[in-house]
This record gives C-alpha cells, sequence and structure tokens, in this order.
C-alpha cells in the first residue's frame, strides 16, 4: 500500500501529515482538518482527496489560490507525486513524500516437536497402537453412514439446490459469475419487455431504500405519460422526482420547489415526444426515444457494475451519460470533451487508470480510452465519488454534486457562495441556486439551471419506461 505523506517546516523542525483518508482539508478556518498560521489562507484553503494509490488536491474556491510546482491547480483537481510541492497561502508549502508501505508476511510458526521424541525412540507397544484403531473404526463407521446417506436422498429423487443470490459474485470472490446478457426477470412480464401491468412503478417503488408514498400507478389508470392532463402530470412527475431523490440522497429529501417541477416537466415532456420520432440511425442527440433508452440499456452493465464497486448509486451515472451524450460512446462536443461522459482531458487524465490511453487532441470515430465504455463508466464513478465526497452524500448534497459534473466544481462553488450570501439562513443545496438565479452569472443561469431537471427527467423515464411507451425494463436493473 502507497504511504502518502505531506511535510512542512516549522521552527521546531519538520513536521508530518499522514493523508491516510479519502479526504483531508487544509486552511485556517475551524472546519479544516489542518490549520495553519498563514494570513493568505482561506477559511476553507484546499483539500486533498484519496481514492487507493491515486491523490489529488482542489482548491476550495479560495482567495489566493493552490499550486503544484507553481502551477495553479485545476477546476477538477490536479495529482500529486513523490517530490511535488504544493503552496497555499502566503508562506505555506507542504513537500510531497510518498513510498510503498512494507507489510512482512507473518511469520512461520513451525508446530511444537517434543524433545524426547528427538533423542529417543520407544518400540511401539500394543497400548499405543489400540487408540490408533479405535480411531480408525470410527472412521469407517462414519463413512458407512455417509454412503448410506447418499444413497437414500438420492434414490428418493429429491435434489437441494442452494441459490447463490449474490447477483455480481460467486462464493469464491474471485470468480464472476457468468450471467446471460439480458437483464433480470422483472417481477412480472418477460425479460426485456414490459409486463402487462399499467403503470409499473419500477425498482424504484420496490427499492430497499423505497418510501411509503402512494405509487402513481393511480394517476396513470392505466394511460400513458402523453395521455395525462397537465396537471396529472405534474403530479406524476413529483411523486417519481422525489422518490429519485430519496434513492440518491440516502431515505430522505426535501421537497423539490415548483420552479424545479417546472423545468422538470419541460424536460419530461419533450422526451416523451420522442417516442413518436423516426429513428434516425447512427448515434445523435433527439433520436426516437425507444432507441435512446435502447442504447442505454447496452452500457448500463458497465456503469453499474462501476458506480456499485466506488459505493455511489448507479442511477447517478446512468442519467449523467444519457444528458451528457445520450449515451453515444464516442461522442465529441464543439469544445473537446469527448465520449459518453464527456471528459476534459484535464479530467480524464485524473480519473482513468491507467491514464496513458488518454489522448490529447483525440477525435471520433477513433478517439482515445474516453470512448471506452467500461474504463469511461469506471472514470466517472471515481469523479462522482470525489464530487460527493466534497459536497457530501445527504438529500441536499447529492444535486450539487450532480450540477458541478457540468459547471466544474470550481464554478459550481463560486456560484453557491453568491446564493448563500445573497440571504441569510438559506440552505446549501442546488435547489437554493435555483431560488437565486437571478443574483448568479449568466453560465449558470443558461447552463446549470437546465442540468440537475434534465437529470432527474431522464431518470424518471428510464426508471418508468413502460409509463412512457418504452419496451424496456428500468435501466438500473440491466446488469452483467
Amino acid at each position: 500500500m502507497l504511504e502518502v505523506t505531506l511535510t512542512y517546516p516549522t521552527p521546531d523542525g519538520s513536521r508530518e501529515i499522514r493523508i491516510d483518508g479519502e479526504k483531508t482539508t487544509f486552511g485556517r478556518g475551524s472546519e479544516a482538518d489542518y490549520r495553519f498560521a498563514d494570513d493568505g489562507l482561506s477559511r476553507l484553503h484546499a483539500t486533498v482527496y484519496r481514492d487507493g494509490e491515486r491523490v489529488w488536491i482542489v482548491d476550495e474556491n479560495s482567495s489566493n489560490g493552490t499550486f503544484v510546482n507553481g502551477q495553479r491547480v485545476a477546476g477538477a483537481g490536479t495529482p500529486i507525486r513523490n517530490g511535488d510541492t504544493i503552496r497555499i497561502g502566503h508562506q505555506t508549502n507542504l513537500n510531497v513524500r510518498t513510498a510503498d508501505k512494507f507489510e512482512p508476511p507473518p511469520p512461520f510458526v513451525s508446530p511444537p516437536v517434543h524433545a524426547e521424541n528427538i533423542t529417543q525412540s520407544t518400540p511401539t507397544s500394543g497400548l499405543s497402537v489400540l487408540p490408533v484403531a479405535l480411531i480408525a473404526g470410527a472412521f469407517l463407521i462414519v463413512s458407512l453412514s455417509a454412503v448410506f446417506i447418499g444413497y437414500t436422498v438420492i434414490s428418493s429423487g429429491k435434489t437441494e439446490v442452494v441459490q447463490n443470490t449474490n447477483d455480481d459474485y460467486d462464493v469464491d470472490d474471485d470468480k464472476p459469475v457468468k450471467e446471460p446478457k439480458t437483464t433480470p426477470t422483472p417481477k412480472s412480464g418477460t425479460p426485456g419487455l414490459l409486463s402487462s401491468t399499467p403503470g409499473n412503478t419500477g425498482p424504484i417503488t420496490d427499492s430497499p431504500q423505497g418510501n411509503d408514498a402512494p405509487p402513481a400507478t393511480d394517476i396513470l389508470k392505466g394511460r400513458k405519460y402523453l395521455d395525462l392532463s397537465d396537471a396529472e402530470k405534474r403530479q406524476y412527475l413529483s411523486e417519481r422526482a422525489m422518490k429519485i431523490a430519496q434513492i440518491i440522497g440516502n431515505n430522505t429529501s426535501d421537497a423539490i420547489p415548483p420552479g424545479a417541477l417546472d423545468k422538470i416537466k419541460s424536460f419530461a415532456d419533450a422526451y416523451a415526444k420522442r417516442i413518436g420520432v423516426k429513428p434516425l440511425g447512427g448515434c445523435r442527440f433527439g433520436d426516437n426515444l425507444q432507441a435512446t433508452y435502447e442504447r442505454a440499456s447496452k452500457n448500463a452493465p458497465f456503469i453499474v457494475k462501476a458506480f456499485n464497486e466506488k459505493g455511489t448509486d448507479p442511477r447517478i451515472g446512468l442519467y449523467l451519460a444519457m444528458i451528457e451524450s445520450e449515451h453515444c460512446v464516442c461522442l465529441q462536443s464543439p469544445t473537446g470533451p469527448l465520449g459518453m461522459f464527456q471528459f476534459t482531458f484535464a479530467t480524464a487524465k485524473l480519473h482513468f487508470e491507467p491514464s496513458e490511453g488518454v489522448v490529447k487532441g483525440a477525435s471520433p470515430p477513433k478517439g482515445d480510452v474516453r470512448c471506452e465504455p467500461e474504463p469511461a463508466a469506471r472514470a466517472a464513478a471515481s469523479y462522482m465519488k470525489a464530487l460527493t465526497g466534497r459536497y457530501g452524500t445527504g438529500p441536499a448534497s447529492v444535486p450539487l454534486a450532480i450540477g458541478s459534473y457540468n459547471s466544474g466544481e470550481g464554478g459550481l462553488s463560486s456560484n453557491l457562495v453568491k446564493a448563500l450570501e445573497s440571504n441569510a439562513g438559506l440552505p446549501r443545496d442546488f435547489w437554493t441556486l435555483i431560488a437565486n438565479g437571478d443574483k448568479l452569472s449568466k453560465q449558470f443561469q443558461s447552463e446549470n439551471f437546465k442540468y440537475v431537471p434534465k437529470f432527474f427527467a431522464a431518470a424518471i423515464i428510464g426508471e418508468n419506461p413502460q409509463d412512457f411507451g418504452l419496451k424496456l425494463q428500468p435501466l438500473s436493473t440491466y446488469s452483467k
């Protein structure tokens, strides 16, 4: 295991900071894990994140910035390696030292040997043979009993089967279970198709994290979403959005404000109308809704596995990819981000492992490792774990992490500060930003206002596909 230490000089000699946890903060305020007497530091100045042997530092929107080897830390963070120098404040320098921790194997302990057994040999007597004979006889009786029991079970024609309920791994954790490519069969209906039950609520209702709210089935009454009145659509979306917010927010969530629900509805309506669009062919935005979500179902197993391994709800990854690229694996935006999750070069270098496959200037059709679904899913899971580590995993914080995926942590942080300072007592959540949009940047109003509501709209459809006329299972059920 890699040992990571930051050393810094003091009047009494060099001091060390061990980076063992996932998150270590620095600054001059009480909220920082390590505080320094440096008037150039912000209260919460910078954070070092660690995921296994990957370590990087993020500037927390500080006044004077954070630098690694004289270069300002990137918005998505900068990796730190052995020999690097981190500068925070006016005069605080932290030197990075890394080393492989040597863990010696446990010592071999030989069984005890009695001295008399070495120095002398005693002829075997009849008394010493007797215990051996008794043990052999007992073993023979047990063996005969086992044979008799086995014969009885086989002759009765009954076999007991023990089912492995782990979807991902066999009893031997190192041997993945070979499962069919199709998704698990829903509780009713045919694999890969919808059940005939109107208003299926998908895995969200049946989730162990679910709540006791009445199902949206009562609103649908056998109809599809597009058949509902405007008021019924709002009620349906309000219930389904709340369930998704509770799932990604660890069982609880405050009410989603009306302004945000308006935006969710506008995206849900636009998606739903695409059920009648003629398939465009290839891979592009605005395609037929069935074709779009079928494409997502093919990427879902990689995403579900990668996000589960990072302890992050896989629905976050499934619908980030939907709004970033509509699951086109080698899509490139005009500004350069590439792949299903639209990674910039700098962020990709930080979260793809190994990072050598990330090529500056890569573009379709070949692209680089960002165009490969499995590595891209793992990198996106790593990035989202870092973001949720920064903003928190609570009901108010997860939408912040999702919003920051689009804006970059620095952009979201500065806008969050503006919103919170506009009125004392505001909660620290994404909906606060929406409520205070007039005080925020034009970029935030034009892009980030749409991002989280669009995520919710995509998730509502993907987790309740038959309500929108799709012949698919909920995306989160597609796994290897």
